[in-house]
């Protein structure tokens, strides 16, 4: 054969399978909050696609899972995303989220030098930003320049593309959408497996309609722009929704749910989160007020609110 098969037995098996049944299977691990571990737990060898409408902080809410997984675990992720770039205001909402505090002076909550020299110590190993110019930037392209990262940093327990249409298809790339999102699939499968690491691709909605109360619909995974193929080839499939957003710009709910939990028992069971997300502060709030995440641990004792 011109090809590489692999022939897979149950006695070539048998050493992982007494393994997992000492130690157990990988399981997801945590997201640090109780809630959310409910919904979707961190899986390696995992595809995960993140969806919901236009600027309702699906792309916010997976960085702030990001930087909590690296602050407790000093672990690092790699982003490609274009829209945002400059990567130096990418860095700077990390060092926002991580004091509370804004890194534009002409805020009342302006963070202090002080301060975010110390938080640019914490993050500054945690991240990657990966910026391929059109029309090299294809997701084959991508997804090597990821591998050659993560043999280089070995820490690496993550990798998200964002948003998935500011990516060139290759010339390898099937036209049509529902072969294009399968090919897209078998590559992050791939991925994720042989690297064991999770990767998470953010896609928008459909164009979505008011219903009768003025509102937008909960996202769905079938509504996936480019087709509802999507969500069959991924292992979970996450959205984030702002719910009041068409009535009130300024209304700070949040929903984060799970739609598609393909390892349960692993993984999750779908459901809904409700949380509270705090401009100022940059941060998100569970409904009853508690913090999602106590940030405030990681500074330092002449600066903690």
């Amino acid at each position: 054969m011109s090809y590489k098969v692999e022939i897979i037995t149950p006695e070539s098996c048998k050493e992982q399978m007494e393994n997992e049944y000492v130690n157990g299977p990988i399981k997801g691990t945590t997201t640090y909050n109780k809630e959310l571990d409910n919904a979707w737990t961190w899986r390696p060898g995992e595809y995960n696609i993140w969806t919901g409408y236009a600027n309702e902080g699906k792309s916010e809410m997976l960085k702030q899972l990001c930087l909590i997984k690296a602050l407790e675990e000093d672990k690092m992720f790699l982003f490609a995303s274009p829209e945002d770039l400059p990567a130096s205001e990418f860095y700077a909402g990390f060092i926002h989220t991580l004091s509370g505090y804004s890194t534009d002076k002409d805020r009342d909550n302006y963070i202090s030098k002080r301060l975010y020299d110390y938080c640019f110590d914490l993050i500054k190993d945690k991240f990657v930003m990966v910026n391929i110019k059109a029309p090299h930037n294809t997701i084959e392209n991508t997804l090597d320049t990821f591998e050659e990262l993560i043999d280089k940093y070995k820490n690496v327990a993550g990798v998200i593309m964002d948003p998935i249409l500011k990516f060139t298809p290759s010339k390898n790339a099937p036209d049509r959408d529902d072969k294009y999102s399968a090919h897209i699939g078998m590559l992050a499968c791939q991925f994720a497996l042989d690297n064991m690491t999770s990767i998470h691709l953010v896609m928008h909605q459909l164009t979505p309609k008011l219903d009768n109360n003025g509102m937008y619909a909960k996202p769905n995974m079938y509504a996936v722009k480019s087709g509802g193929s999507w969500a069959d080839g991924v292992h979970n499939m996450l959205y984030v929704q702002r719910p009041n957003y068409a009535q009130d710009k300024l209304d700070d709910s949040v929903i984060i749910g799970s739609q598609k939990i393909k390892k349960q028992k692993l993984v999750g069971v779908p459901q809904d989160v409700l949380l509270k997300f705090n401009r100022k502060t940059n941060r998100y709030k569970m409904e009853d007020g508690r913090d999602m995440f106590n940030f405030n641990k990681f500074l330092p004792s002449w600066h903690r609110f």
